[in-house]
């Protein structure tokens, strides 16, 4: 009998490779919502085999449970820049609503915390709100064993190279690019091809009791800012180089959350602060490295 899983957040990065490769396999009946069921991707989502609801986790926790009753897992994908004051209140009612529901494995995708791991020297709302959530998710599952949590955490996209971090020509006739950014360029950082995450969570809901409590770490490489624009060389023939800019700078300038993260992990590094078992992800399949990736999608310098 297959398992019937809700995906949230099913038209974005995370969500949408989980929902794509659980419909590869018929043991799960994959649900996911979205506030607008008629979108491009949801119709794409639908021709999958995928339901898709009219909610999301805004909605009241009546209108949750309606959409939940039934179902053996969910998957949870908070989103920071839709909501970020609310990201807290919504997981927790989406966790509680699954309770109630009798939902058997709930995953979440978390992340490091950097008030909790720094002492309050580094805060982060997009990372700080959902290790709230992680905790509340991992009480439930305490006073409630039936309840078997797992959590996932998600690298830096290989995507993001692609559609927020793009080398820049140093000058409209020069055929040399730079990449900015505030990540110092000897720090290590996790990344990786979101697309192949469903991977680790089918594997996942798969295993319940193996992987209850556990926190499983998605990264296909491990990888400095020099080594990334180095790898862009290659693949492109185009010259890039790195400039680093300070993350104080970089948050005036560009992106402040990102600005935040980077602050925290340039003095604390990746996944490796956290814990967690690399190689779970890397057994189930060979993941792509950022050189594969690029080829993949045939990207390009103009």
């Amino acid at each position: 009998m297959s398992k019937k899983v809700l995906v949230f957040g099913g038209t974005g990065y995370q969500g949408g490779s989980v929902v794509r490769e659980l419909l590869k396999d018929d043991s799960f009946k994959v649900i996911t919502l979205s506030r607008n069921p008629e979108s491009e991707k949801c119709k794409e989502l639908k021709k999958l085999g995928a339901d898709v609801i009219k909610c999301d986790e805004s909605q009241p926790k009546e209108e949750i449970e309606k959409v939940m009753k039934g179902c053996d897992c969910v998957y949870l994908v908070t989103n920071s820049q839709g909501y970020c004051e609310k990201e807290i209140e919504y997981g927790i009612k989406v966790a509680d609503v699954a309770l109630k529901c009798g939902v058997k494995h709930f995953i979440f995708s978390t992340v490091p915390g950097p008030n909790k791991l720094s002492n309050g020297k580094f805060k982060s709302p997009d990372l700080d709100n959902k290790v709230e959530i992680e905790q509340h998710i991992r009480q439930l599952s305490k006073s409630n064993p039936e309840f078997i949590s797992s959590f996932v955490i998600a690298p830096w996209y290989f995507q993001n190279f692609i559609n927020y971090y793009q080398p820049e020509k140093e000058s409209s006739t020069s055929d040399k690019y730079i990449l900015k950014w505030a990540c110092d360029p000897k720090v290590s950082l996790d990344y990786g091809d979101i697309d192949e995450l469903g991977l680790l969570v089918r594997e996942i809901f798969k295993n319940p009791i193996k992987f209850s409590g556990e926190t499983v770490p998605f990264s296909s490489e491990i990888l400095t800012p020099i080594q990334i624009v180095e790898i862009i060389s290659k693949v492109t023939n185009k010259k890039v180089s790195y400039q680093f800019i300070d993350p104080v700078e970089y948050g005036k300038s560009y992106d402040l959350e990102v600005s935040l993260m980077l602050a925290f992990f340039n003095e604390y590094g990746g996944f490796n602060i956290y814990g967690g078992d690399r190689s779970i992800a890397h057994n189930i399949k060979k993941l792509t490295s950022f050189e594969e990736y690029l080829k993949k999608i045939n990207y390009k310098l103009d």
